[in-house]
């Protein structure tokens, strides 16, 4: 009975956090606003679409953050098989900032040319981050151990979890430098950072097969 009431908070930690991530993700797009024109002509139309690419960028910079949290998320929640009071506040405290994320995106967007702007972007990504960090560790102690599958996905989420944090700190860095410079580094260190955990990853696998 304790178990099967265990599992059931623990599905229902799972789609109220969905549905945070869903409404977050969501209300990202009402920072790409509509173009206002006193007399819409195509030039003015086509520069005034131009003039919102910071918005476009702010916005998928920021679904693919929210996208990546909640894919970890995701596979965590598959992992364990218990929500303890602990988990289920550090866990309040990581929706809290998801659902935070689009006034720093709305700030990003509408001045991305000051340092300020990237400064304050990244430092939310890091606190992000490093609360995820938190709920990880927290939920990693209450592992299924009857799935031998789980111990190998829960070494690979705990490499991975810090990576929101690098890829942070190097749009940080860069920013400082030139307000362009670290929303590109953001851009670029994603792929990079991920691609370097993967196989670090694989070749972790592949040491303990041949062990």
């Amino acid at each position: 009975m304790t178990n099967e009431r265990d599992q059931g908070k623990l599905e229902r930690l799972t789609f109220f956090s969905d549905a945070v991530f869903a409404i977050a993700m969501t209300l990202l797009v009402i920072e790409v606003r509509l173009p206002e024109m006193e007399a819409a002509t195509e030039r003015g139309l086509a520069q005034a679409l131009l003039d919102l690419v910071p918005n476009y960028i702010g916005f998928i910079i920021s679904f693919l953050v929210i996208g990546r949290f909640w894919s970890g998320h995701h596979r965590l929640m598959a992992m364990i098989e218990a929500a303890n009071p602990r988990l289920v506040r550090a866990n309040l405290m990581l929706l809290m900032a998801i659902a935070f994320m689009p006034f720093p995106t709305a700030v990003l967007s509408d001045y991305s040319s000051l340092r300020v702007a990237i400064g304050f972007y990244t430092i939310y990504l890091l606190v992000l981050g490093l609360v995820n960090v938190g709920v990880i560790r927290i939920a990693l102690r209450h592992l299924v151990h009857n799935d031998p599958s789980v111990a190998s996905d829960a070494r690979q989420l705990q490499r991975s979890m810090w990576s929101p944090v690098l890829i942070a700190a190097a749009g940080f860095i860069a920013g400082m430098v030139s307000p362009a410079l670290g929303v590109l580094a953001m851009i670029v260190a994603t792929p990079i950072v991920l691609l370097a955990l993967s196989r670090l990853g694989g070749r972790s696998a592949a040491n303990g097969e041949s062990a």
